[in-house]
């Protein structure tokens, strides 16, 4: 079976559902709040442990870095995001990209110079 490829913007199926469930998780918790947490730390100890242990493990797991990319149109959307850029258009995102083509060629200058003053 194949999978579907996704388009460059196109959030994947576990992008999706974990951004659906957070979504239905975080509606749910502004409707019952606190006291939902508090009843099942006071009735099950052992599930409020392991639940939120796998919650500060999927925190620290994730990375918030440009790391994730999966590839150049999604690095040049989040060089414009990370400078509050909310919905970056595809002319902008190019324009980034081009962007980071010369600060890369300039940081890779920087390294060739100090290569050649260290040998």
């Amino acid at each position: 079976m194949r999978t579907k490829k996704l388009k460059p913007n196109e959030p994947s199926a576990r992008d999706k559902l974990s951004a659906s469930f957070l979504k239905a998780f975080q509606k749910d918790f502004e409707t019952y709040g606190v006291e939902t947490i508090e009843k099942l730390r006071e009735e099950s100890p052992s599930k409020y442990a392991e639940i939120a242990s796998r919650l500060i493990a999927a925190t620290e797991a994730k990375p918030d870095g440009f790391e994730s990319c999966r590839d150049m149109h999604e690095l040049g959307i989040k060089l414009l995001k990370s400078i509050g850029f909310i919905d970056p258009d595809e002319d902008s995102i190019q324009a980034a990209l081009k962007e980071n083509d010369v600060f890369i060629a300039r940081l890779q200058a920087i390294w060739a110079k100090a290569e050649g003053a260290i040998q």
